[in-house]
């Protein structure tokens, strides 16, 4: 039997300690159902549980429990991962918010993160701030052309990033924050239900480098991961409903996946875009898991997206 005593807390027999107990949580982990989520509270639970026969200091280097989702979601790839993660993308919460309600919380709570030292909106496809507090987005104009497109904007609306004529403007996916973004206006009817691709000559810009032309519609730099991973999320969460009304699916997405993957890669998260996951999840009850870690997306990788 080990005499605790002489394997020196302090020294380096400790270590001995520390990699049983993490073995032993791994067992616990594992233990539960598959890695569903109910398995965190259930693990948190054993891991206090170990506490009472280890002296406290032996737990001191090992990191907090991982959430169980999270945990799971790497031991995954391919169509397996994707069918993970649509059960995960799930809302806890059973009601589903309404058009209007959804996009007073997003101009007034989400996407009002503050700029020019006052409340504002940092608006998409412009990166330009406009400043203001409500919930309505009639009252964020844009104060002269701030994004150089030769247009003063009066307001800003809601882009839907996977357009809404294309599942008839049905709930939940209409009011689905994760795939909604503060724009002015200009810019979002620029765009319209235009596919998402590199443009090469531009007929329409903003200063920040959203364009549009024969090949669709290329988002600035600093939106095209946020752009990526709206779309990834919504055919994630959506590709078994009616997301397809009247559009050339192969045009619109398949043939786009890959380009779309770049962009994850090449503009990760940022802390706003990190914050707005946050804020959106204590709205409507779920995550974007591209945003909490974009590397899934090329885990369940290209192919595996265009089949969906």
């Amino acid at each position: 039997m080990l005499d605790i005593s002489q394997a020196g807390l302090f020294g380096e027999p400790l270590n001995r300690i520390t990699i049983a107990l993490k073995v032993a949580l791994l067992l616990i982990l594992s233990a539960t159902q598959g890695y569903a989520l109910s398995a965190q509270a259930g693990s948190q639970s054993a891991f206090e549980s170990l506490k009472t026969f280890v002296p406290p200091a032996a737990f001191d280097s090992i990191a907090a429990l991982p959430d169980a989702a999270a945990a799971r979601a790497p031991m995954l790839s391919g169509e397996r991962l994707f069918q993970e993660l649509h059960r995960t993308v799930m809302p806890a919460k059973a009601a589903v918010a309404g058009y209007k309600q959804a996009k007073a919380y997003m101009y007034s709570k989400a996407d009002n993160i503050g700029c020019n030292g006052a409340p504002g909106i940092l608006t998409f496809y412009s990166q330009i701030c406009v400043n203001g507090s409500s919930d309505n987005g009639n009252d964020y104009p844009e104060r002269g052309d701030q994004n150089g497109d030769g247009v003063v904007d009066k307001f800003v609306n809601a882009e839907h990033i996977w357009p809404q004529g294309y599942f008839n403007s049905a709930l939940p996916m209409v009011s689905d924050l994760h795939q909604l973004a503060s724009t002015l206006y200009t810019p979002n009817s620029r765009r319209g239900n235009m596919r998402f691709a590199k443009v090469s000559n531009a007929t329409y810009s903003t200063s920040c480098g959203s364009k549009l032309g024969s090949e669709g519609f290329e988002p600035c730099d600093p939106d095209k991961g946020n752009v990526a991973r709206a779309m990834l999320y919504f055919v994630t969460r959506y590709y078994d409903q009616n997301i397809r009304e009247g559009m050339n699916y192969e045009d619109f997405w398949t043939s786009r996946v890959p380009m779309l993957l770049e962009w994850n890669r090449q503009d990760p998260p940022d802390a706003n875009e990190r914050r707005r996951n946050d804020m959106v999840e204590a709205f409507q009850g779920n995550r974007n898991p591209y945003i909490d870690n974009p590397e899934l997306a090329d885990q369940i990788s290209a192919a595996v997206f265009a089949a969906h």
